[in-house]
């Protein structure tokens, strides 16, 4: 294990672990080897992402993948290593974002800690994986993001990424100022491609084996490894979902699970309201796909508690009043 060391004053500073993996060396051959970075844990609370990096770094144990790599692996296990500590998204030693610090001009820790993993690894970087979950309340379908780039080159490389990887399901959303993926596809035209699974403080199993899959299916693709990559028959490509807030706050207790097929008018869970002594039902407004679930039982009124990829061509939905014009782009 290997430590970035990054002082920040007034604190002991902050050491962010990573290994370094590197492959055998072709002598005959004339170009460049490939780097691939690996990050979890950009926001402290999200567990599967660590979980993802973890599952990775067995297997790269397990089949002794520096025998068998061309390139070279940098794979970061936590970024936000006090965030961790404390369960937060947040670094706590100045409550902003990791993930909207890049390439910024203050001197807060957070800024100081990703200029520092900027110089020194992301600029170097081909090609980047940063793993995510939803944080502490939500549940999310496996899927990857990617953000459209004014540059159209880096938005078909990060989308050919996105595709190598597997998921059925791709979103396109635009990014934020200071996200990694905006900052590091803006100035140094390198994809990123961001891997969203599970959440809620759970480690989803099922969805870190899927995933795992998929990283070796893009080390695969771009002759890290060996080997075909297996690819589902079909990918939809998103650019929004639909977000329900409660209706009131109480106590929530949801019947339908992630990533089952809803229609219009389905009930999806109730809300217990204590303050009336009464239960107000949770009904879908469209036909779909449940994208997210809210795992913590506690509902507040105006929070968003479940969100769904709208099926345009549900049998049901012809039959229906639209009701929802807010959700655009979105074909199943």
């Amino acid at each position: 294990m290997r430590y970035l060391h990054v002082k920040i004053p007034k604190t002991d500073g902050v050491k962010i672990p990573y290994i370094v993996l590197e492959g055998q060396r072709d002598k005959k051959s004339k170009t460049a080897q490939k780097t691939c970075l690996i990050t979890g844990g950009i926001h402290g609370d999200e567990l599967n992402g660590i979980a993802l990096v973890k599952r990775l770094l067995d297997y790269c144990e397990k089949e002794k993948i520096e025998k068998k790599l061309k390139g070279t692996l940098l794979i970061f296990p936590v970024l936000n290593v006090e965030g961790f500590k404390k369960q937060t998204r947040v670094n706590p030693l100045d409550r902003k974002d990791l993930n909207r610090s890049f390439n910024q001009k203050n001197k807060c820790p957070s800024t100081k800690i990703a200029n520092a993993l900027w110089k020194k690894f992301y600029t170097k970087a081909d090609m980047v994986i940063d793993c995510h979950d939803s944080g502490k309340r939500n549940m999310l379908l496996p899927h990857t993001r990617i953000h459209p780039h004014q540059d159209k080159t880096c938005t078909t490389c990060t989308r050919e990424m996105a595709m190598a990887f597997g998921s059925k399901i791709v979103i396109e959303r635009k990014g934020k100022k200071g996200m990694l993926a905006v900052e590091l596809g803006r100035i140094k035209k390198t994809p990123v491609l961001t891997i969203e699974i599970g959440g809620a403080l759970k480690i989803a199993d099922k969805f870190l084996d899927e995933a795992l899959k998929g990283i070796i299916n893009i080390f695969t693709h771009y002759d890290f490894l060996k080997g075909e990559a297996k690819l589902p028959k079909k990918q939809y490509y998103l650019k929004n979902r639909f977000g329900i807030p409660a209706t009131h706050s109480g106590i929530l207790k949801m019947e339908k699970t992630l990533g089952q097929r809803v229609h219009k008018g389905d009930k999806i869970g109730e809300i217990y309201v204590p303050m009336r002594n009464k239960t107000v039902d949770v009904i879908s407004p469209m036909c779909g796909i449940i994208f997210s679930l809210q795992y913590v039982d506690a509902a507040t009124k105006g929070e968003i508690i479940y969100s769904i990829l709208e099926d345009k061509k549900c049998h049901v939905r012809r039959r229906t009043m639209r009701m929802v014009e807010e959700v655009v782009n979105i074909q199943m």
